[in-house]
């Protein structure tokens, strides 16, 4: 089975990954927000997303690791890396105190933040082929200006969850 979803969002893509799961598909792979899935038991998995060092790649260290503690490494798209543990072999949680957790923010609110710049660069050279009269430049200007909304939102997002994470550990929060 193959279902589309675009997620920017990963803790909400995690919880319908693992809402899938219980209900019997267990995620194969992804490609461009398309997700493909196969018949499993209900409740096989549990599904965790991190974020990677590099582009569509992880360290033979991090491979290892992953593979010692029971983890599956299922897909790797951009800086996403989705994994899998079986669920009968207990909890599976990445980051489990709160400064781990503000790291792993931080790396992705980082992450935003460079595809925004992109997307801006890109937005300003549509805004100037549509100034010197291409007319397909006013759709992908409007696009490229959705996509960088979307970012902008984010960003402001994942800045709350580190805000909310430093409170949680008594840090003063100006």
């Amino acid at each position: 089975m193959t279902k589309f979803k675009l997620y920017f969002d990963k803790d909400k893509e995690t919880e319908w990954l693992n809402e899938m799961a219980e209900q019997g598909h267990a995620m194969t792979g992804f490609f461009l927000g398309f997700y493909r899935f196969e018949r499993c038991s209900p409740g096989e998995y549990i599904y965790q997303i991190d974020i990677t060092p590099g582009l569509y790649r992880v360290t033979d260290d991090y491979r290892e690791f992953m593979e010692e503690t029971g983890v599956e490494i299922v897909a790797l798209w951009g800086y996403w890396v989705i994994l899998r543990k079986k669920a009968d072999e207990g909890r599976f949680e990445l980051y489990t105190d709160a400064d781990s957790m503000i790291h792993h923010y931080q790396k992705i609110r980082k992450m935003f933040a460079a595809v925004t710049i992109l997307e801006i660069i890109c937005f300003l050279g549509e805004v100037f082929a549509a100034v010197s009269g291409t007319d397909a430049a006013f759709g992908a200007m409007a696009l490229i200006g959705v996509f960088t909304v979307v970012m902008l939102r984010m960003i402001w997002k994942t800045n709350r969850i580190i805000l909310k994470l430093r409170e949680q550990k008594g840090e003063t929060v100006s």
